[in-house]
Order: structure tokens, then sequence, then C-alpha cells
């Protein structure tokens, strides 16, 4: 390249960069909270959110967009304040925060969405859609106004799972069987009368803390020029944080490669055999094995 082109080029790469500054920076976004609420909430009540923009070193004035699914709403504050909500109003909230610099404004990326369910019915279950097999899962039975609940009866695939006076409801030691369609009914008294009311159905499928490994044998021509195989050990680790470490062991004719890991991957030098790995985590007593893999 002659001066005249190198320079050219340079005067170029420094105009974009003074135009867009942010080009090469680490990408932002901010984050969506719902402020002393649930996702679900009953038709008529109210919903706050706040939009947290990002930690950047610069002294920074932000604006907001605030976001329904594809549809810009028309607020620009920090907080954005549902009142009255109604069933059209359920789906996906984002928001984009806008810093003011001396050259333009910067926008972030948008948030990662918040999803708000408006049911207007007379009871909620609150319930988490995934529970972990041998641990517990909280649910809670809410009804619109807060009456006075006297009885709660929860069940999975319209057959009864308990009973009891508490809206709060804790399931101990999950099994795969508690997988199912959850509802629950709730009823008060009211001037010498009973009343219930029952929740619709929530969804929950119940997952093994450690899935059984699938181990996968790369071979490419990269591999193959330098004489390896990289084994590679895929598996699902549930257990909500913090959660102890996954150590991963190689097998190779069902002699141990190496030294356990935490990396779930290892080069091997290129040889023929049966190839397989485990999964292991001492803390929880858990472990399983992959099917073995011929090479």
């Amino acid at each position: 390249m002659d001066r005249v082109s190198l320079l050219f080029t340079l005067c170029t790469v420094l105009l974009v960069h003074l135009q867009y500054p942010l080009t090469y920076a680490t990408p932002f976004e901010p984050t969506v909270k719902i402020i002393g609420g649930n996702s679900k909430v009953f038709s008529g009540e109210t919903v706050r959110l706040i939009c947290i923009a990002p930690a950047t070193p610069y002294n920074s004035t932000w604006t907001y967009s605030w976001y329904h699914g594809a549809k810009q709403l028309p607020h620009s504050s920090q907080k954005l304040i549902l009142n009255n909500i109604k069933k059209k109003d359920s789906g996906k909230y984002y928001c984009q925060a806008i810093r003011d610099t001396s050259v333009q404004d910067i926008p972030t990326f948008k948030s990662v969405p918040v999803q708000i369910n408006v049911d207007g019915g007379w009871a909620i279950l609150d319930s988490q859609s995934q529970g972990i097999v041998s641990f517990p899962m909280n649910m809670t039975c809410r009804v619109r106004g807060n009456r006075p609940i006297h009885e709660v009866v929860l069940y999975r695939d319209g057959v009864k799972v308990l009973e009891q006076d508490n809206p709060k409801v804790i399931l101990n030691n999950l099994t795969l069987a508690d997988s199912g369609e959850y509802t629950c009914r709730a009823s008060w008294n009211h001037h010498g009368r009973t009343y219930s009311v029952i929740s619709d159905q929530v969804s929950v499928q119940v997952v093994e803390p450690l899935t059984q490994p699938t181990l996968n044998i790369v071979d490419n021509d990269e591999l193959r020029t330098l004489s390896k195989l990289k084994l590679l050990c895929i598996l699902e680790y549930n257990v909500p944080d913090p959660a102890p470490p996954v150590l991963y062991f190689f097998y190779i004719n069902d002699n141990r490669h190496g030294t356990p890991t935490v990396n779930n991957y290892q080069l091997i030098e290129r040889i023929r055999g049966t190839f397989k790995c485990k999964a292991q985590v001492s803390q929880l007593d858990l472990s399983q094995w992959s099917e073995p893999k011929s090479f």
C-alpha cells in the first residue's frame, strides 16, 4: 500500500471512530426489574418496572425508551408504571438506555425482556416452570383482593396433591413424576358463606440435576494436522447458583486419561479405541456416565 492510500485509510478509520465512538466498545445493555411485585398479576393491579442503565466509566446522563413487544411506549423516564393493567397488556417488556454525550446520544442495546402475564380470574398459582429432582419447589396460591383464605388444594393433572390452610406450598424431594399441569383452589368464608376459586394451569417440568452426558469426538483438519482428537462431554447442569462445580473424567478403553478437570473437554493423541466420559459433583453425590463411543 502506498503512502497516499495508507493516509486515506487512516483518515477514514479516524472519521468513523469519531462519528461512532462506541463501535469498538464493549456492548452494553440495561436491565429491567419488577419493583416489589410479581410477573403474574391480576387485571386492575399496578405493575412497576425500572430500567437500570449499565455501569460505564463515564459520568453519564441517561434517558430511556420502553417497549411492549415491538411497540415503543410513550415513556422516557427510568420507571415504567402500568396502572389498572389489562389482559392485553400481557407480554414482553424491554427498555433501552440512551447516554447523553457531548458528541451525540449513544443508545445501548435493548435489555433482556421481562414477561408480564395479566390474569383476569380470581386465583393465580405462582410457580417456577422447572423443578429439579430431589430439590424442593415453592408455590403460592394467590387470590384477588387478599381474601382470608382458610383452605388451599393443589392439583396435578386434575388429581389432588395436597390440602392445607396456608397459601404457600412446598413440594419436597421432587421426582420426575411430579412433572405436570398444576392448579390450585382457594376457599374463604364471608358473611357465613364459603367461596372457592381455582387458578389457571401452570406447566411444571421436573428435570435431573445432572443429565446423562453425551460424548462428542471432534475430528477436523486442524486436529489431524496436530495428530490430535478432542473429546467433548456435553450435559445439562440444572442446580441453581451457588452450585458446586462439575468435574469431568475421560476414559480410553476403560482406562482413565489424565486428571479430573472442570473443563468439559480434553485433547488427546489421535488413536483408535473406545471413549467415554463421566461427570461428577461430589458435594451433591451426583455422577453420570456417557454411552461409550468408538473411533
